[in-house]
């Protein structure tokens, strides 16, 4: 075999490697969906999905002050899980002792709008798809309303639905004694805290998408990409898998992973950064939240790795607390615990006991509900969410003990801005006294230097279940060797 014809087989094996490792990545972005425990039972509910809605606008009925419930799309998330109905505007009467207890209102869509935007529901789809007893146009709500007014029947409404609240002031009169009870809100949240079968189902589709789009960005990742390249790698999964962002993707490389949101993917990834990925698929309506950091180069640097090994064991050691009976703050308490440790053993607090030392590396609460929201709704406990001076190192507020059927993320994290420790006085001067603070800075600021500019969140999915918990995010590499060995492959 001469010196040419060797060329040309080695450039063959070269393409045939290449289009089999390109089908490979194709094959990984297409998630293939089976549910963790999914069996005959799930199964059988799932496919009678207007039982469910129906299901949920009955305990809505049994809770709810008001003697008829009306609520519109003003507030998707709440209309969506009552009714499965996901085009606006649309308003809702739900009435327990009417032989319709069900009856929904949709837009009229004229020949004009059917042409530039395609066709829209109509109420006999209203009746078939999503199970109401009567449907009709919103030009009829009025009629429905003024004897609703008539007879002085009082009504639940969620708090804030302009809709509703705008079509009851034209139709109420001084001679009316109308009841209104703003309820609903909070009846449909706490509701929403527990996942039932089909919203699992979802869950759990959204968190292997947004896991599949993980692994493909960790293919596309080296120095010399930029940010936006990263995030249109992340969206394709979500394309093509039919989902879209849950909410914007956070993506920061270098420094720009010490921001806790970072919105501008402009930068490109240098050798020896990080990036940080903090990304949501929302599938069937219902959003995941996963976060992971990766080395640029595919290797950890001893800095970075001692952290993220630090945030990691903390994440670890929370996770180990999320099952039923124990309050939601605890898992946060015990892992902020693993870190203020870790902290003080690198010299980077001086005091572990220290609350405003504390303060400073802690920025929030790492545990918050998911569903249709990625943040979503429903009592946690009993505090203000932005007072966090008040709650985040206070180990007596536990919060609401979890139950099985939650779905909670965990995301511990170590953000070290580069000139953090430039602004002491303003961030901690209501605590600590100027000399305090110049103590720290002079025991602190050389061993933080060497950590600057370097931000680490690691986040799971974690649905409880009646003996533990399922970590629904765990095909997302997490570990430094999981993680080192995908992006060295």
């Amino acid at each position: 075999m001469d010196r040419i014809q060797f060329s040309i087989i080695l450039l063959l094996a070269f393409f045939l490697a290449h289009e089999v490792f390109s089908q490979e990545r194709e094959r990984e972005s297409m998630v293939q969906f089976k549910a963790v425990g999914e069996n005959d039972a799930v199964e059988s509910q799932i496919m009678a999905m207007p039982e469910i809605f129906e299901q949920r606008r009955k305990r809505i009925m049994e809770k709810m002050m008001g003697e008829v419930a009306i609520f519109s799309t003003d507030d998707p998330h709440n209309f969506y899980y009552a009714t499965g109905f996901d085009q606006s505007p649309a308003i809702v009467i739900l009435d327990p002792e009417s032989d319709a207890p069900f009856t929904m209102f949709i837009r009229r869509a004229n020949p004009t709008e059917i042409l530039w935007d395609g066709p829209r529901y109509t109420p006999a789809d209203a009746m078939k798809k999503f199970g109401a007893d009567l449907a009709f146009t919103l030009d009829d709500l009025d009629r429905f309303l003024v004897e609703i007014i008539r007879t002085n029947r009082s009504i639940s409404i969620p708090f804030g639905d302009s809709r509703v609240m705008d079509r009851l002031d034209n139709r109420l009169t001084r001679r009316s004694n109308l009841k209104v009870h703003t309820d609903l809100s909070e009846i449909m949240h706490e509701m929403r805290v527990i996942k039932d079968p089909l919203e699992q189902r979802a869950l759990m589709r959204s968190v292997d998408v947004t896991a599949a789009a993980h692994r493909r960005a960790m293919d596309l990742i080296k120095p010399g990409v930029f940010e936006y390249q990263v995030r249109a790698e992340i969206e394709y999964v979500f394309g093509k898998n039919n989902c879209e962002n849950g909410f914007p993707p956070i993506i920061g490389s270098g420094p720009n992973a010490t921001y806790l949101h970072y919105p501008f993917y402009d930068r490109q990834l240098q050798d020896g950064d990080l990036i940080l990925i903090d990304i949501g698929a929302s599938c069937d309506h219902y959003t995941a939240d996963v976060t992971r950091t990766y080395p640029v180069n595919g290797r950890f640097s001893p800095e970075q790795r001692v952290l993220y090994e630090l945030v990691l064991e903390a994440q670890n050691v929370g996770m180990e607390l999320m099952r039923p009976g124990i309050g939601i703050l605890e898992p946060h308490h015990a892992a902020m615990d693993v870190i203020f440790d870790g902290l003080f053993e690198l010299g980077l607090l001086t005091d572990r006991n220290s609350w405003w030392q504390r303060r400073f590396y802690l920025h929030y609460g790492m545990l918050h509900y998911i569903g249709l929201y990625v943040h979503d709704v429903g009592h946690f406990a009993d505090f203000i969410r932005s007072d966090r001076d008040f709650y985040l190192l206070n180990k007596e507020i536990k919060g609401r003990p979890m139950e099985p059927g939650m779905v909670l993320t965990i995301e511990p994290g170590l953000y070290f801005e580069a000139n953090r420790m430039d602004y002491l006085d303003e961030l901690l001067g209501e605590w600590a006294t100027p000399e305090e603070l110049r103590e720290f800075e002079r025991l602190v600021r050389p061993v933080y230097e060497q950590f600057a500019g370097i931000g680490i969140r690691i986040e799971d999915d974690i649905l409880i279940t009646e003996d533990g918990h399922i970590n629904l995010s765990e095909n997302a590499p997490r570990t430094v060797y999981e993680i080192e060995a995908a992006m060295n492959r």
